[in-house]
């Protein structure tokens, strides 16, 4: 019986996360040939095929789905084993970014699964800010990776992206808000709610006032128990104790992504950019 080369495993478990081999071999920092001949290579291990082309996309077979199950395993046993036996480098910084609302309801979770499994950092900087921000830091090189919404258009060096449902939210005891102007609570000027509240109101013909801002989720949650105003969040982090305001109009998906910062360099900041985006994208 032949071992596997565990670059292969990670190339294939590269290549489904990115679904499809040109984000694949961005990440990974190979040639898009290279990619494909280490998935033949893994393939030609194994005896059968892992991925096939229909209808131009990429789809994985029922072999693809059981050697992805192991995949994660062996790569996860063994970056953990490489953690604990390995030599770190020392000064190393990771420099990663995150919504506020996805910050306080994601970590320290992820977060501490990084920590575990980094080989080659052996610091971590974590920044809240509003997606406007943790964007513009990454282009302007002051974070390595980072967890951003947007309305659709993607920027560049995105590692993977999900359609983020949202939805109004409202205290239980306020059944519904009937007033012209409808009071909002809201983050800072420049969210992505923010922005979608207030348009989406006006195309009902109806007017938003934001009276009260908060720049994290305990805030905001806090603002909209005490019966301050509606206001709108990602529909995974909403807290149970608040109510669907279904009354209101309905609110568009936002594009959520992961994304490497443009001088952003290294296999491992990529690998773990891919991982921190599975995690976030299951939301577990």
């Amino acid at each position: 019986m032949r071992d596997i080369p565990t670059d292969l495993l990670r190339t294939f478990v590269t290549v489904v996360d990115a679904n499809g081999f040109t984000r694949a071999s961005e990440i990974l920092r190979l040639t898009q040939p290279a990619v494909s001949l280490q998935i033949r290579r893994l393939q030609e291990f194994l005896g059968t095929t892992l991925l096939e082309r229909k209808k131009g996309s990429l789809t994985i077979t029922e072999s693809g789905q059981t050697c992805l199950i192991y995949a994660r395993r062996i790569l996860a046993d063994h970056d953990k084993m490489m953690h604990r036996l390995t030599p770190h480098r020392t000064g190393g910084r990771l420099r990663i970014g995150f919504p506020s609302d996805f910050a306080d309801h994601y970590l320290p979770g992820p977060l501490l699964a990084l920590c575990d499994d980094s080989v080659e950092t052996s610091h971590l900087e974590v920044v809240t800010d509003l997606s406007v921000g943790l964007l513009r830091a990454l282009r302007d090189g002051h974070l390595d990776i980072a967890l951003a919404l947007s309305r659709g258009i993607l920027p560049d060096h995105s590692v993977a992206s999900w359609g983020e449902p949202i939805m109004w939210v409202r205290a239980p005891s306020r059944h519904t808000f009937k007033t012209n102007p409808v009071p909002i609570v809201a983050y800072p000027e420049g969210c992505f709610y923010r922005g979608a509240m207030l348009e989406h109101l006006e195309n009902s013909n109806r007017e938003g006032d934001v009276i009260y801002t908060a720049p994290s989720l305990g805030g905001i949650v806090a603002a909209v128990m005490a019966g301050f105003g509606v206001s709108a969040m990602a529909r995974r982090i909403a807290p149970p104790d608040l109510q669907e305001a279904i009354e209101m109009p309905k609110l568009p998906n936002v594009t959520a992504g992961v994304y490497l910062g443009a001088r952003s360099t290294g296999r491992r900041t990529s690998q773990i950019a891919a991982r921190l985006a599975e995690t976030l994208r299951l939301g577990v």
